[in-house]
């Protein structure tokens, strides 16, 4: 085996290990939490991107999509532009994507200077995964995406990556069922 393919291989092993211990060490961790209610989601406080405490109560009375990501997951990267444009789309119709970091803010600080991203970034950490399965995502997974209607309730959820006509759907029907 060439030292160029030793390399890969043992970085591809590095990535598995650093991926399966992270999963251990949130399971580990993890308060319980399952059944949080949006309510309690708005009572949280993140950092942006800049490092400036954001209160989420900012987003209450508001259609908000809640999308779990990271930039170490494949399809949250690829999703992260269509989430950009959705938000563009609906922004003046009362809707915010929010997106909640489960990585360091420096790599999604980059991430979103690189890719141009202006729709509200946070960074939640490890702990984001926790507020991830306490808001209806057991497996901790990502990408995952909930959508909280103007009165606080958790109306949908998808673990995976969600397409833009999904997701353009479940607020087309939130926006209509609120008369806005």
């Amino acid at each position: 085996m060439s030292r160029k393919h030793t390399w890969w291989l043992v970085a591809a092993i590095a990535s598995i290990a650093l991926v399966a211990g992270f999963s251990l060490a949130s399971r580990h961790f993890a308060t319980s939490g399952a059944g949080m209610s949006a309510e309690e989601f708005f009572a949280r406080t993140f950092n942006d991107l800049d490092g400036q405490p954001t209160e989420m109560a900012r987003w209450r009375d508001r259609i908000v999509v809640v999308n779990f990501w990271a930039t170490w997951c494949p399809p949250c990267v690829e999703e992260m532009p269509d989430l950009q444009r959705v938000h563009d789309e609906y922004a003046n119709r009362g809707v915010t994507i929010v997106g909640l970091g489960i990585d360091n803010p420096s790599a999604l600080k980059r991430f979103r200077d690189d890719h141009l991203l202006s729709l509200p970034l946070y960074a939640a950490g490890a702990s984001g995964s926790e507020l991830g399965r306490a808001l209806g995502n057991p497996s901790g997974a990502l990408p995952y995406t909930i959508l909280v209607d103007r009165k606080g309730r958790i109306v949908h959820s998808r673990l995976g990556q969600i397409q833009p006509t999904e997701l353009r759907r479940w607020l087309d029907a939130q926006i209509r069922a609120s008369g806005r």
